[in-house]
């Protein structure tokens, strides 16, 4: 609306303040126009919301396909990875079908009764480069390979604190020795799996070790068993070691 108190003479007056009338000369127009000109209003729909969204369901696909977060990863149809959390979880054990467990953590673990303690093997390690897993993977390949073996229905979980490193090392050297996959092959299946594993650089070391080793003897001992190969690296390794 035009505002009734600006007069003739205070417009005169603001000449010798060009910026000022230029200033009151915008706000006028801008009055007239608004009186004469109504402006159509609509409110704008809230688009921030439905985006974020999408972009969140989308995230979250894409972290289940690729074996993110805190639920269990089938790296083979009877063998999961997963990490601590899960493995205290009885209700996920029960939907899984989880018969054994394996725990490869500094700590004691805690897992559900439903579990009975001749099917859990905890190896007491850590998440250090410098550790040796190497001397336990015929181990726990052998109480993976046995317990597959003893009955279809069995079902195995591998975990460690979050399922990266050191329970992803034990489930590859198990593909190794069951699959023939060498070290590169059993970590990219792992990975593809479940897309946060990543073992650190010494135990990557180590599964090589394991790999090379182990690939070799098979092919000239076709009969002799997981674990009897794996202990004769594994020892062999040691000896290697204490003589350097």
């Amino acid at each position: 609306m035009w505002d009734p108190s600006i007069t003739v003479e205070q417009l005169t007056s603001w000449h010798s303040f060009p910026g000022l009338l230029h200033q009151k000369a915008l706000r006028l127009s801008a009055q007239v126009h608004s009186a004469t000109h109504p402006m159509l209003s609509f409110s704008a729909p809230n688009w921030h919301t439905p985006l974020n969204a999408v972009t969140s369901q989308r995230s979250n696909r894409q972290r289940s396909a690729m074996g993110f977060g805190r639920a269990a990863s089938p790296i083979t149809p009877r063998v999961y990875l997963s990490d601590a959390l899960t493995a205290r979880n009885q209700d996920q054990l029960v939907r899984l079908g989880i018969t054994h467990v394996v725990s490869i953590v500094e700590y004691n673990p805690t897992i559900p009764d439903i579990i009975p303690a001749e099917n859990k093997l905890h190896i007491r390690l850590a998440d250090e480069s410098k550790a040796d897993i190497l001397s336990h993977l015929p181990n726990t390949t052998e109480f993976i390979t046995s317990v597959l073996a003893e009955n279809k229905t069995n079902k195995v979980l591998v975990h460690c604190v979050m399922g990266i490193s050191r329970s992803a090392t034990v489930v590859c050297a198990y593909l190794i020795a069951s699959s023939g996959m060498d070290a590169r092959e059993a970590l990219e299946h792992t990975q593809a799996k479940r897309g946060i594993v990543c073992p650190n650089l010494g135990f990557r070391k180590q599964l090589d070790a394991y790999a090379e080793g182990f690939v070799g003897r098979r092919h000239k001992q076709g009969g002799t068993t997981v674990a009897k190969i794996g202990g004769e690296i594994a020892e062999r390794l040691r000896r290697l070691k204490e003589t350097t």
